[in-house]
């Protein structure tokens, strides 16, 4: 198991990619902290992990709220000793309109879930990263985050910007050996799916599973590799 002994943040965990990579983490002998809002979900995913021989809390969190945030990564330290993985996967794209139609609350519900929640949780696990000389902070962005759709203008402007906070906190965090990385997958299979494409070109475009193959990867890189981008392009769909 390549991630035996280590401990595992997942946020957004109720869903989609969090949910399917909190399952792969914990088969890889990662002991899983499952983070989000829908309680039921994530009960239901430790159970799944559980069931599979693995092992997971599910700790409700208000990813929004940074109070929330901080006693996640308090509670998951008194638990366990130590985080070595942060997986931001938390996203929401509240509506599809012309920017003229985003109220400013709608406007802010994006902002926060998928910019300023990364922000709180990289921030809450920093500086034991630092003390361990070890970690990695994955950011799950989108290819929306490198090319501008109409439409869904703030969940654009959220993913841009996710990638900059990670840029930035590469280069803060190197040398403590901390890796830090963002991942811009294409259109995936999800209900949070942006985009909403019909029933047929779902059927074609990668999965959930998918990405959390790429993101268990990228948790095992040796501390010598650096990967600054990892596109992942829908798979049989031409674009």
């Amino acid at each position: 198991m390549r991630l035996q002994g280590r401990v595992a943040i997942v946020i957004g965990a109720s869903s989609g990619v969090g949910y399917e990579t909190s399952r792969r983490l914990a088969r890889e002998g990662a002991t899983v902290v499952a983070a989000a809002r829908r309680r039921e979900r994530l009960e239901t995913l430790v159970s799944e992990i559980a069931g599979e021989g693995g092992r997971a809390v599910a700790i409700p969190t208000d990813v929004t709220d940074s109070e929330h945030v901080d006693r996640l990564v308090e509670s998951t330290l008194n638990l366990f000793g130590r985080i070595d993985v942060l997986v931001n996967s938390a996203g929401v794209t509240h509506k599809i309109a012309p920017l003229e139609q985003f109220s400013n609350d709608d406007f802010r519900l994006v902002i926060e879930t998928n910019l300023h929640g990364a922000f709180y949780a990289a921030r809450a696990v920093i500086p034991h990263m630092k003390r361990q000389r070890s970690g990695t902070i994955i950011n799950i962005a989108s290819r929306v985050g490198k090319i501008g759709i109409a439409n869904i203008a703030p969940f654009c402007a959220a993913k841009f910007a996710l990638d900059g906070l990670s840029q930035a906190l590469g280069a803060e965090l190197r040398p403590y050996n901390v890796f830090v990385t963002t991942i811009f997958p294409g259109l995936i299979n999800t209900e949070l799916e942006p985009l909403n494409p019909p029933e047929e070109l779902r059927r074609r475009l990668m999965t959930a599973t998918d990405v959390a193959e790429v993101i268990l990867w990228t948790c095992t890189l040796p501390p010598t590799v650096r990967v600054d981008e990892l596109p992942i392009m829908p798979r049989q769909v031409d674009m």
